[in-house]
Parts: structure tokens; C-alpha cells; sequence
């Protein structure tokens, strides 16, 4: 039994397909202190661990900004790069269309492919994901976690992090070191995760012991995301031994195989404790998403800025920020001050680029303020609508009205 199953996987053959823009946008937003924190060979690594990738495609506008830098990367790793010019005809939804032509297109010339891997957080891939489960298809999907919502990661066969895979943190981003909400966060996302495996004992059928490996394959079927790294353990033995006296009894050793089974408490001597909904959002608020509660605080980084652009000249991301921080006597970080400052610009919001060089990131790129923004209150429409995006993206169930209670 257990060589066939070694051939089955080594038969599996997955096909990849990036929303390299969204996958590029989402990095610099996350890590804007980082120069070129998206970084193939990791993804590549873990797709061939899964099987024999035989279709690698990468979707962009490959003439401007970071992707046409990016190009000989992909070159290297041997990706079918395609073409999207942005136009307005066109626009952002270009790539998820042909996307998702070509993964029902391939699934249906290419049967033997049993595992697709989607490199997006849009949730315009739901109705694809689905289509392909419905075929019997495994559909892995990874992205940033700041920019990938809950729906998208509870549809797919398994999400994952490209923050964990990439093996990149606020830290490595130039951020401040961890700090009481960085623990907060953690501590919040164990008591989710000792819940889902609450959840598991709950609706078993079997009150048996379980084995090591099948309780993983089950946890991450009720939760795609689960990751036992992402709480801080190496591995999920350890993860599952931190729950001993509590909901897990013990790990023994199954005599026949020598692989390692779990045992559980029953369900009446478990005390079960919940995640508040409220902590955790502001948790996401405040570290995640960097959100800058302070009014006050907020409104003096806007003023600045509006005199800042007085003289019309542009002026990059690390321009401003250089420019800003020594006058707001460190109220907030500067990796906080340039994730907002990156957040204010794109399309439709405070800044717009000047001229975008291929060869430059974008947070070295010049920016000018856009037409429309005249005052702090322009500034600050875009600053919250931009937050309760981000909050609406990672908390898709949440009712507009609590939302805009904390987001204010």
C-alpha cells in the first residue's frame, strides 16, 4: 500500500499560473522596504515537491514597472509569459480572464494534470476554483496573506502563504522587531487553530486515535490556510504537542506501522475557548494592516504631504517618507509611514506615478499628487476607503456597519 502510494504522488503532474501584476502589486504593498521580495526559485521548490510541473505561465503587462524587470527571472525558470498590455479596455480584469480561459482550456486537453496551482489573492478565481473541484482537479492557490480574503482560501484544496514561503516578516521587511501585537496576533491565531482542531474531534465519525498525517490532510480540508509555521512551530508534531493535557490526550506509536497516532480528550473535558472577533480585528488593524488609529496623527502625515507636493515636483515613496518622518516626532514607525504612503498611490487614489521606469521599484519610482486630492480630507476619504478594503478582503462575513465602527 504505501509503494503505490509513493508512485501516486510521484505521478501527480501540477501546472502553475501566476497573476505575476496582482502577485507583484500585492508584494510591494506588504513589503515596501524590500527590494524585490517576490521571488521565484521558493514557489518553483515547493510546486515540484507537490509533482512533475508541466505547465508554468505567468500573466502581465511585461513592457512597464516591476514585471518587465522581472522577465528574465522568469526567462530562467522557464515560464510561458503572457502578454497583457493595460489599456481600458482591458484594465485589471485582463489577466483573470485569459487565466481562467486557459486553466478550463488546459484542464480539458490535459486530463492527466490532477493539481492546478493559482498564484493570486482575486477573488474573481473563485468561480474557476470551483469548476475545476467540481472536475475532481486539487487547486492550490498562494498569495500574500494581507491581500488574499477568507473566501478565496476556504474555496481551494489548500492555500499558502507566500509570506511563509518566502520566508519573509515585518522584520525582514524593515519593519520594527516583534512587537506586543505581533505576540497578539500569534496568540490569536493558535486559539483559531486549537478551534479547528475542536471543530475535527466534533464532527468525527471514528473516536479512535488518528494518525499523525491524516489529522493534517484533515485540518487543512475544514481550513485550506491552516499552517502550524505560521504559529510558530517547526513542525505539526510540535504543534499538536503543545495541545497534550488540554484537547489532545497523547502521541503514541502505532505498533504496526511505527508511525506516530493522536489520541483526544472527549469533548465534554474541553474547555472550549473562541476566538473574540472584535480582539482580532483589532489585531489586524493594528499590525497587519499598520492602520494608524490616531486622527490627529493621521492628519499632520496629510498636511505634510499636501505641503510636500506645494512645488509640484515628483517625488518617490522614499523621497516623502525621508521628507515626512523627522517631523511627526516618531508617533509611528517608518515602515508604518511607508506602507501608508505605498497604500495612498495607484489608480484613482492620492498619487499617481510621474514616469515609470522598468529598471526602478516602484517605491523608488516619482510620483506626482493626482488632480482630485486638494485637501487632508481628500487624503483621508482614500486613507480609510483603502482600510476598509483591506479589512472587507480579509473579512469578507463582516456587516459594512462594523466595519466602518472600527475603521474610522
Amino acid at each position: 500500500m504505501e509503494n503505490k502510494q509513493f508512485t501516486e504522488e510521484r505521478d501527480l503532474f501540477c501546472a502553475i499560473y501566476l497573476d505575476y501584476e496582482n502577485l507583484a502589486i500585492s508584494a510591494e504593498q506588504s513589503y515596501p522596504a524590500l527590494e524585490g521580495p517576490l521571488s521565484l526559485g521558493p514557489i518553483i521548490d515547493y510546486a515540484a515537491s507537490l509533482g512533475d510541473i508541466c505547465i508554468r505561465k505567468a500573466y502581465a503587462d511585461w513592457s512597464t514597472g516591476e514585471c518587465a524587470a522581472d522577465v528574465k527571472k522568469l526567462v530562467k525558470y522557464g515560464f510561458e509569459m503572457r502578454h497583457l498590455p493595460q489599456t481600458s479596455a482591458r484594465g485589471k480584469n485582463g489577466a483573470d480572464m485569459d487565466m481562467a480561459l486557459d486553466v478550463l482550456e488546459d484542464m480539458i486537453l490535459l486530463p492527466h494534470i490532477g493539481l492546478f496551482i493559482i498564484g493570486s489573492g482575486d477573488t474573481d478565481f473563485i468561480p474557476l476554483i470551483r469548476r475545476l473541484r467540481a472536475r475532481g482537479k486539487m487547486v492550490y492557490v498562494m498569495g500574500f496573506d494581507s491581500s488574499v480574503g477568507s473566501v478565496i482560501k476556504e474555496n481551494c484544496t489548500k492555500y499558502q502563504s507566500l509570506d511563509e514561503l518566502l520566508c519573509l516578516s515585518p522584520t525582514a521587511a524593515g519593519s520594527d522587531p516583534v512587537s506586543d501585537d505581533d505576540s497578539a496576533i500569534i496568540e490569536e491565531d493558535r486559539i483559531a487553530a486549537r478551534d479547528l482542531v475542536i471543530r475535527f474531534v466534533r464532527t468525527r465519525t471514528d473516536e479512535g486515535p488518528v494518525f499523525l498525517s491524516d489529522l493534517k490532510n484533515q485540518l487543512i480540508r475544514i481550513n485550506p490556510s491552516f499552517s502550524e509555521k505560521k504559529l510558530g512551530f517547526s513542525s505539526f508534531k510540535k504543534f499538536i504537542g503543545s495541545l497534550e493535557g488540554d484537547v489532545v490526550l497523547g502521541i503514541i506509536t502505532d505498533r504496526r506501522t511505527g508511525h506516530p497516532l493522536v489520541t483526544f480528550r472527549d469533548l465534554d473535558e474541553i474547555d472550549p475557548v473562541k476566538v473574540d472577533a472584535n480582539n482580532c480585528l483589532a489585531t489586524c488593524l493594528n499590525s497587519r494592516l499598520r492602520f494608524i488609529g490616531d486622527r490627529a496623527v493621521r492628519t499632520r502625515i496629510f498636511e505634510l504631504i499636501l505641503l510636500l507636493f506645494q512645488d509640484r515636483r515628483p517625488r518617490s515613496i522614499h523621497e516623502m517618507a525621508a521628507a515626512i518622518y523627522p517631523k511627526i516626532d516618531q508617533s509611528v514607525s517608518k515602515a508604518t509611514l511607508n506602507r501608508v504612503l505605498f497604500g495612498l498611490g495607484g489608480e484613482g487614489r492620492v498619487f499617481r506615478y510621474y514616469r515609470k521606469d522598468p529598471m526602478v521599484p516602484p517605491i523608488d519610482s516619482p510620483q506626482v499628487l493626482n488632480e482630485s486630492v486638494r485637501t487632508v480630507a481628500d487624503i483621508e476619504t482614500v486613507y480609510l476607503a483603502s482600510a476598509r478594503e483591506a479589512v472587507k478582503r480579509i473579512f469578507p462575513d463582516m456587516d459594512d456597519a462594523d466595519v466602518e465602527r472600527v475603521v474610522r
